[in-house]
């Protein structure tokens, strides 16, 4: 492949539409020169000049679309490698191209942002219908860059130069009336003329601007602030699809960490367009404020929970769709489940169903405990030992019945706990609330209103840690034996060997079977017997290594077949290969047999566009130090060999004997896509 440099600098440009004076708070370029130098024994970066042009450090790439004598079938596309620098407002791009075997005219075109396209004939990029712009500039992300002509060359050419065209319109839109200092979460642009859509487009044909095409498919626009403190007069950028708002209207609804404001702008007679490369800037005032419904947030220090706070009980604690809260409905002697709502990526939980028990802290009867109280009354357990029954559900007073102690585990779990009966609330295999001898291994989280308590704080018990286990382990063998002194309060300990785990009530345990010259991290954390009064520890870690097998041979062994000598019984003509050798090495094929063909080939065949392996695998602690492949007489080798099926290490184009060397446990080769494999020789050598 040849390495193709690209060195970019830009044009300014700043429009202004509505009826404001324009500002220049950013300068945004229209037209890009794109510079392409190749030097195929050049391996270093080169750069993109220009401060008007604003790349990111990290994270910006390019998809060059090429194909080689106007053979759409060979049409390509390369991202510009990911790493670059960024030196004296120049930044310095990368990417290797392929070249293709006798053509002589080449057609290139290029976009940005890059993304891969799983056809490269007609390209379509999307507008995003959520942006996270800055305070001063647009979300780059969402920009959209296309050459404006290919590039045509004969052969890969010392240097080529594109011109690019912006595909998007720009809007900066100032906020009025947002009281100072409430963070601004998101804001949310919609209109029937719909804003966001996507841009068609061909970069391998002349005008890409008089053959694009734009599709205004959404009429919202989400554009993310992440709590931007409001000023009282706001700009926020975004990007758009060319579309023209006048005579329409639109609404603006912004979402603080307080309220919801909102308006809808009628522009009858009015003039607002969004223009290909153009900023359009217009102002929004007068709008309406909406209170914000409350959140409830996970409780993540059983401290935070204090009298008068509300508070809901609930299945998940990851941001989920299916979460479920405690109910007031009940189901025999349990609780149900509410309907399936919504944990947020924040962990907060907006909107509960009607039948959720919505409940308040007060002080237990019993010192350090809490009551919970709802609407139906006081959430209470009940245990009847005689007749091995249970209940759980709301009743009017407040007693020791309805007195719970409560505990957070390291990962925020909740555990209610009632002394009187001995047992705790318990979520009941995922499907209801129960009274029960043990907490279970299905958790609950507590999601609470923060702010509206008195502040005063129930006397809860401290949880702490059990002690850190010191570890000392010994490895005789392949095999590392880890032992630690007991620790106060522990029920069993969980240990770990590399990936190998297993949990022991003992202070010791064995791993067998390990890897010869190898170093294991061995850990062990030990588990509370009462999450009520411990939590796990931190884990106690020690290292081992296992020497080398003394068995093992350090002589190199070799392995040689050679077709048709040593075809396999049943081979024939378009079969599948499979297994070839079994022993200490595996060697196996998914291409076919070629076999008293006319032309005398009996060898593996391999098609260069075929998804079809050669695989040599070592077994029995044994390692590959080197393989060769030989063609058919008058044929070749062209395939690529990835050592552990990892990474490509080599291509072999178009050879007659193709050597690996190296040590690896795995050597898998595909094809090279140049030419059809036909190998008649296959020597590996292993130690």
């Amino acid at each position: 492949m040849k390495k193709i440099i690209f060195a970019l600098s830009a044009v300014a440009l700043m429009v202004g539409c509505a009826n404001e004076p324009v500002e220049t708070p950013i300068e945004l370029e229209k037209t890009t020169t794109v510079t392409v130098e190749v030097t195929p024994e050049q391996q270093t970066r080169t750069y993109t000049e220009g401060n008007k042009i604003y790349w990111d450090a990290t994270g910006e790439q390019l998809n060059i679309i090429y194909f080689a004598d106007d053979n759409s079938s060979s049409r390509r596309q390369s991202a510009t490698h990911a790493d670059y620098t960024l030196t004296d407002n120049k930044a310095t791009f990368t990417a290797d191209l392929t070249v293709t075997d006798g053509a002589t005219k080449y057609t290139l075109g290029a976009f940005y942002p890059y993304a891969y396209k799983y056809t490269t004939s007609s390209i379509s990029l999307t507008v995003p219908q959520e942006q996270t712009p800055s305070a001063t500039s647009y979300d780059r992300k969402a920009d959209i860059l296309v050459s404006k002509n290919p590039g045509v060359s004969n052969g890969l050419p010392d240097k080529l130069t594109f011109e690019f065209a912006r595909m998007v319109a720009f809007a900066k839109m100032t906020i009025k009336g947002i009281s100072a200092g409430e963070k601004i979460e998101k804001v949310v642009f919609s209109s029937s003329a719909k804003p966001a859509g996507a841009v068609e487009f061909k970069v391998h044909e002349q005008g890409t601007l008089d053959n694009a095409k734009w599709y205004n498919n959404d009429e919202d626009i989400t554009l993310n602030l992440g709590g931007r403190e409001a000023t009282g007069e706001d700009t926020v950028w975004f990007v758009t699809v060319p579309t023209d708002l006048s005579d329409t209207d639109f609404t603006v609804e912004v979402t603080t960490n307080k309220n919801i404001y909102t308006k809808t702008v009628d522009l009858t007679g009015k003039t607002l367009n969004f223009e290909r490369a153009d900023i359009a800037q217009f102002s929004v005032s007068g709008l309406t404020v909406i209170e914000k419904p409350k959140a409830y947030k996970l409780l993540t220090d059983a401290n935070e929970l204090t009298v008068g706070d509300t508070f809901v009980i609930c299945t998940k604690k990851a941001a989920s769709s299916t979460a479920k809260l405690l109910s007031t409905v009940a189901d025999g002697g349990t609780l149900k489940f509410t309907s399936s709502m919504t944990v947020t990526d924040a962990l907060e939980i907006v909107e509960v169903p009607a039948d959720a028990a919505v409940m308040t802290v007060e002080a237990g009867v019993e010192a350090g405990t809490i009551a919970c109280k709802a609407a139906e009354g006081y959430l209470y357990g009940n245990y009847d030992s005689e007749n091995m029954s249970s209940k759980l559900y709301f009743k009017d007073t407040k007693d020791e019945e309805g007195s719970w102690k409560l505990t957070l585990s390291s990962s925020y779990a909740a555990t209610l706990y009632n002394e009187t009966h001995g047992r705790y609330l318990n979520n009941y295999y995922g499907s209801k609330f129960n009274f029960a001898g043990s907490q279970g291994t299905y958790y609950y989280y507590i999601y609470y209103i923060d702010g509206e308590g008195s502040g005063e704080t129930p006397d809860v018990p401290e949880v702490t840690p059990l002690a850190t286990p010191v570890v000392s382990a010994t490895a005789i063998g392949n095999t590392i034996t880890a032992t630690w002194a007991a620790i106060d309060g522990a029920k069993d300990y969980t240990v770990t060997c590399g990936s190998q785990s297993q949990t022991v009530a003992t202070t010791t345990a064995t791993f067998e079977g390990l890897e010869y010259e190898t170093e294991y991290t061995i850990s062990v954390v030990a588990n509370p017997a009462d999450e009520a009064v411990n939590s796990v520890s931190e884990a106690g870690t020690t290292k081992a290594t296992i020497e080398a097998d003394p068995n093992a041979s350090t002589e190199a062994q070799t392995i040689a077949i050679a077709f048709p000598a040593d075809f396999p019984a049943g081979a024939a003509t378009g079969n599948s290969v499979g297994t070839i050798y079994s022993g200490d090495v595996i060697i196996s094929s998914t291409g076919s047999w070629r076999t008293d063909k006319a032309d005398g080939r009996d060898c593996i065949f391999i098609g260069r566009t075929t998804s079809n392996e050669l695989r040599i695998e070592a077994q029995n602690g044994k390692t590959i130090t080197k393989v060769i492949l030989t063609s058919y007489a008058g044929y070749y080798v062209d395939l690529k060999a990835k050592a552990d099926a990892d990474t490509t290490t080599t291509t072999f184009k178009n050879a007659t004997t193709a050597e690996w060397t190296g040590e690896c446990k795995k050597l898998v080769y595909t094809p090279a896509g140049n030419s059809h494999s036909n190998i008649a020789t296959i020597t590996v050598e292993y130690k």
